[in-house]
């Protein structure tokens, strides 16, 4: 036989009170957890930011560094070559200007081989 057993008002009051302070805690410790993983989120994608823009900053720093120093070299390398297209100007003109069969033409050398167009590159 089942016996029905009626709580008073009281033991109700204090089960959901009970219920309630728990629920409460959990409740509360839950929002504290999504605050740190919402803080920790926030941080390494700072963190993530921060180390890419230093990054593609010092890439642009030695990249600009080394198109300066290309551009150096190159505009070198043109004024050698100008130098150079004069000598064999001036040697074209002095074979075509000469005499072939008399005493021998002084022509001029360029010396290739010692032009230096920047510090320890030689062409």
């Amino acid at each position: 036989m089942k016996k029905l057993v009626l709580h008073t008002e009281w033991t109700f009051h204090q089960a959901y009170q009970s219920r309630l302070t728990k629920y409460r805690i959990k409740k509360e410790f839950i929002s504290l957890f999504e605050i740190i993983l919402l803080a920790l989120g926030i941080g390494f994608c700072l963190l993530m930011f921060l180390i890419f823009v230093n990054k593609s900053s010092t890439e642009g720093y030695f990249l600009r560094k080394a198109n300066n120093v290309l551009s150096e070299t190159n505009f070198k390398y043109e004024i050698i070559k100008t130098d150079i297209l004069e000598l064999q100007k001036a040697n074209r003109d002095k074979l075509n200007h000469s005499d072939l069969y008399g005493p021998s033409i002084g022509l001029l050398d360029a010396n290739i081989e010692s032009i230096e167009i920047s510090s320890g590159t030689t062409i």
